[in-house]
């Protein structure tokens, strides 16, 4: 019997070393399994880690380029406002330059009205507008009596005075919107009335001798009347007469002549003597 135990003992701690052993096996797979688990967490998460780190590289690389591609978008954008502004500066320089250029070529620079060569192309102008409109066309010159010897008594600075008075008393007559106000040359002034035919431009002419008689200049040396005075010629040209520019003037001379001789301080007419009679239109054309 005591075999038989000893047997059923050994038989016992047999299976217990086999079982221990079981779970020895199971416990070290388990383990091994575990550590290659963890091995390949670790190695995710540093991948993880890694891929992080480059992300926020990268991101701190865009960052960056962003940084600088705004920094020069902002500089650039600064030159070229900068560029701009120095455009606009230079173009109101050169649109200043242009006006004070075409004010020189225009306008008489004593009186601030337009000059013998303005005048020379409105005429031209007015001339061939006359034509087309079949309108008539006035032309007034006008010449300060005795002038030179004003000069000679008060000075060309005084002289100078009453001319631009006498301009500025001229714009002021004539402001409808086509008419056009020249200073012909020295103390000779010329009116250009478009639309206006001979007796309403003798009443604009007389109008005007009348305003600058009251307004009482003095002149100690002119004869009679001891203030400045202006004499007038006036000449028109209407359709079917076609007129030159150079025959418009000769009778327009012609007629401040003649107030000349009839005593100055005087508006006269004169007819344009020469001229073409304008071809009668055809019928159905």
């Amino acid at each position: 019997m005591g075999s038989a135990v000893a047997a059923l003992t050994d038989s016992s701690m047999a299976s217990g070393w086999i079982a221990v052993t079981a779970l020895a096996l199971v416990a070290i797979v388990g383990i091994v399994h575990l550590w290659r688990t963890n091995a390949r967490i670790a190695r995710r998460t540093a991948a993880l880690e890694t891929e992080l780190l480059e992300r926020r590289r990268i991101e701190a690389q865009l960052e960056s380029a962003q940084r600088e591609l705004e920094e020069r978008v902002r500089q650039r954008t600064q030159a070229l406002e900068a560029r701009n502004e120095e455009l606009t500066q230079l173009r109101i320089t050169l649109e200043t330059a242009n006006q004070r250029l075409r004010r020189l070529v225009t306008i008489d620079a004593l009186t601030g009205v337009a000059n013998r060569r303005h005048f020379d192309r409105s005429l031209e102008r007015e001339l061939r507008r006359t034509r087309r409109d079949e309108q008539p066309l006035s032309l007034i010159f006008l010449d300060l009596d005795e002038f030179k010897r004003f000069n000679d008594t008060y000075g060309h600075a005084h002289g100078d005075e009453v001319l631009r008075q006498v301009a500025q008393t001229l714009n002021e007559t004539f402001r409808r919107g086509g008419d056009f106000v020249a200073r012909y040359g020295g103390e000779e002034f010329a009116v250009v009335l478009p639309g206006v035919d001979a007796r309403r431009a003798a009443l604009y002419a007389e109008r005007l001798r009348r305003r600058i008689w009251r307004q009482a200049i003095p002149y100690a040396a002119a004869h009679s009347t001891g203030r400045v005075t202006i004499s007038g010629g006036v000449a028109t040209v209407a359709p079917p007469m076609i007129a030159t520019a150079e025959e418009l003037l000769r009778a327009a001379d012609k007629a401040l002549y003649r107030a000349k001789c009839l005593g100055r301080n005087q508006i006269a007419s004169a007819p344009v003597e020469t001229g073409l009679a304008q071809p009668a239109k055809a019928s159905g054309l």
